[in-house]
């Protein structure tokens, strides 16, 4: 896969709240129904939105996310490749010699 992805579970009736990050993301659900609130701004204020399987939503750099699965979702949280390879590349070369990593 060419994002750096973590797969999550929400169990039924558990809310989650997604931290607004550096870089933009894409929420994208795997299984089940989610029920999702993206923070708003000044001119455009917060928005609620039904996920199903199968459906993804970006996330911009700094936007917060409430997500609750109905009845219980799986969802992948994604970072586009340059962002994950920027922010390794200064500590890859900075710490490690410049090789690349392994997980």
């Amino acid at each position: 896969m060419s994002d750096a992805q973590s797969t999550w579970h929400l169990d039924g009736g558990r809310a989650l709240t997604l931290a607004g990050a550096a870089e933009a993301r894409r929420l994208a659900v795997a299984r089940g129904r989610v029920w999702l609130t993206l923070s708003g701004t000044a001119d455009e204020p917060a928005e609620d939105q039904w996920l199903e399987a199968g459906e993804a939503v970006a996330l911009a750099p700094g936007q917060t996310a409430v997500l609750e699965g109905w009845p219980a979702a799986d969802f992948e949280l994604l970072v586009p490749p340059t962002s994950t390879a920027a922010s390794r590349g200064l500590l890859g070369r900075r710490f490690f010699g410049g090789g690349l990593l392994s997980r």
